[in-house]
């Protein structure tokens, strides 16, 4: 499945790559393709195709992730994508 994610919050980008390492290599076991824009400080955008979409949505459960929305007001918004023919 793919989709788009869009967080917002306080953090600054050395903050989201802190998380983002945290789970890289999860990350990966659970997607095909992951791409990952910073917007700004506070905004990050990323497009992902997911394999195994309960273990990817897991790491949003996760009390690390927890922690990190919590310290940075932190929402991720997530939305499915298709190809548009």
């Amino acid at each position: 499945m793919n989709l788009c994610v869009v967080s917002k919050g306080s953090f600054t980008k050395d903050d989201y790559m802190e998380l983002y390492n945290f789970f890289k290599d999860d990350i990966d076991k659970y997607t095909d393709a992951f791409d990952m824009a910073f917007v700004k400080d506070g905004h990050v955008m990323i497009m992902c195709n997911v394999t195994d979409e309960e273990k990817f949505y897991a790491l949003f459960d996760d009390p690390k992730s927890k922690e990190f929305d919590s310290k940075f007001n932190s929402t991720d918004t997530v939305y499915s994508l298709q190809k548009v023919e």
